[in-house]
């Protein structure tokens, strides 16, 4: 029974889990059906990671923590309800010994003060998009780090990326973000130009890794779609570069994105549609980031001030 089980496929196990809970724990079908929930994200995870349950560690719980917080943008409690789940999930694994430990166990499930998000200024904007760029790996991240303050993107987003979903006639993309649903990222005439420019750059560097071109936007060293887990490796070796001591990570180019936009005098409800929020409540905290600063603009420009 037990050589059955191991060879069980992670989907069999997801669904074996889920009788689990049924049958001998006899939880609701609410609460089956959440897990359910929460654990599809959780695959989802697996999947733009090339993970495994057998292979997954601490430091991809930790990652999946961060996923929930940043690319997902959910509420603390919602991120608290998740990891739960997957806890619970490792710890039925730990006893069909299919697993040795619970990576989970490791990762804080008490709630946290909702902060608000780490954003760049336009100067260190600019500053990031200056660093000497030598190589075509320092090509590639100038162009991923263009691309997420240009559009707004979520990392997973802009990672799954294609050359051939560019429009580059009406400067958009149509993406598919969370939750499946899909819409438009825009794109400047200047990024536009940028693009073409690193994907010639980017068709010279697959052609001499002598690989088959998957058509990925973004590649890694190996000229295959670049990584989630590779992507964030890049921010931390940035932030390191330039002495950033305030929190530097995809989500970052993000939050500066909209908070800038709204500094500028955009209207919230048109910068909810570009970052794909389904509730505008979600992007209201970037009224409370971009507050001081309309302030300090009030001050110093108004005669009466």
């Amino acid at each position: 029974m037990k050589w059955y089980i191991c060879a069980m496929s992670d989907r069999e196990l997801l669904e074996e889990f889920i009788s689990y809970t049924g049958g001998i724990r006899q939880l609701s079908q609410n609460t089956q059906k959440a897990y359910s929930r929460n654990l599809e994200e959780f695959f989802e995870f697996l999947q733009m990671y090339n993970n495994s349950l057998s292979d997954f560690t601490v430091y991809d719980a930790r990652l999946f923590s961060k996923y929930l917080r940043d690319e997902c943008e959910n509420s603390e409690r919602s991120i608290l309800q998740k990891l739960t789940t997957v806890r619970t999930f490792f710890a039925f694994l730990m006893k069909r010994e299919i697993v040795k430990d619970n990576p989970f166990d490791a990762v804080s499930l008490k709630r946290r003060a909702q902060r608000l998000p780490s954003v760049l200024s336009e100067s260190e904007v600019k500053e990031l998009l200056s660093i000497e760029r030598n190589t075509f790996l320092d090509e590639r991240d100038h162009m991923l780090f263009l691309f997420l303050y240009n559009t707004g993107a979520r990392i997973s987003e802009a990672l799954s990326v294609n050359i051939n979903m560019i429009d580059f006639s009406e400067r958009r993309i149509r993406i598919k973000g969370k939750g499946g649903k899909t819409r438009f990222i825009f794109l400047s005439p200047y990024t536009i130009k940028a693009l073409k420019n690193y994907i010639n750059l980017r068709a010279e560097y697959v052609e001499s890794k002598g690989v088959v071109d998957d058509g990925a936007l973004f590649i890694s060293s190996r000229a295959k779609r670049l990584p989630f887990s590779s992507a964030h490796i890049i921010f931390t070796d940035y932030q390191t570069r330039l002495g950033w001591q305030k929190e530097f990570t995809p989500h970052t180019l993000r939050h500066s994105f909209a908070t800038h936009l709204l500094e500028r005098g955009a209207d919230i409800r048109v910068v909810q549609e570009l970052l794909g929020h389904e509730s505008i409540s979600t992007t209201q905290i970037y009224t409370h980031v971009a507050r001081p600063r309309l302030k300090k603009v009030y001050n110093d420009a108004h005669p009466h001030a």
